[in-house]
């Protein structure tokens, strides 16, 4: 049953916020979304991340020729890329479209940002069953279909999403593509990660990733 059918009783305004760090987004996470756009209606799903500017300062540093500290350097290792980069990534390996992805902090987004009022728009957000069971119950409720929801003003929900199989973490990813292999190895990782290849992003995040190691 989709969304759309059960939510007469529901406010009108109802956005569904996908958050994550997604450094970079795997197929997996793809396929979160898509759930979610058959669940809850395209227009109504929006994917939430950002880069703190200390990191993005950082990956900055690096193209620009700079060196980083041991502990910079750890920093960036986790958060490699800069979210136009990232953005630019779902849209191109996972055909997200970019008005769908949001520069905002995934556990409190910006509704502002798609011009959404948080005084009559219900929020919904996305989590794993583990991150969701870290959020505050007196901040985050559960989603339960058919229950008239109260806008963002007032609280948010939280939908856990359904665990999908295949693919492999972004941080198994990002120690692949940093090591030693051949670019025939890498590239069959890359496969692996994505469902699909593409030589300009493969050679893209090949380049950012073995940068300052």
């Amino acid at each position: 049953m989709r969304f759309s059918e059960i939510t007469e009783a529901i406010a009108d305004n109802v956005v569904v916020f996908y958050g994550g760090r997604f450094q970079p987004m795997h197929v997996a996470h793809k396929q979160v979304y898509q759930h979610l756009v058959q669940k809850f209606d395209a227009s109504r799903v929006f994917i939430a991340t950002m880069v703190s500017a200390k990191v993005q300062g950082l990956i900055a540093k690096v193209d620009a020729g700079g060196t980083l500290t041991d502990i910079q350097r750890a920093e960036m290792s986790k958060n490699p890329f800069t979210f136009d980069e990232k953005a630019n990534m779902m849209s191109t390996m996972h055909g997200i479209p970019t008005d769908k992805i949001i520069n905002t902090n995934p556990y409190n987004p910006d509704i502002s940002k798609i011009g959404m009022d948080p005084n009559n728009t219900a929020v919904i957000v996305v989590y794993s069953a583990k991150d969701a069971g870290r959020l505050s119950p007196t901040a985050y409720k559960p989603y339960k279909e058919g229950e008239q929801l109260q806008p963002l003003a007032e609280i948010q929900y939280v939908y856990v999403a359904p665990e999908m199989q295949g693919g492999m973490s972004a941080s198994d990813f990002r120690n692949a593509m940093k090591s030693n292999a051949s670019d025939q190895e890498k590239a069959q990782v890359f496969q692996k990660f994505f469902g699909k290849f593409d030589k300009e992003v493969f050679t893209f995040i090949n380049g950012r990733l073995n940068e300052n190691r």
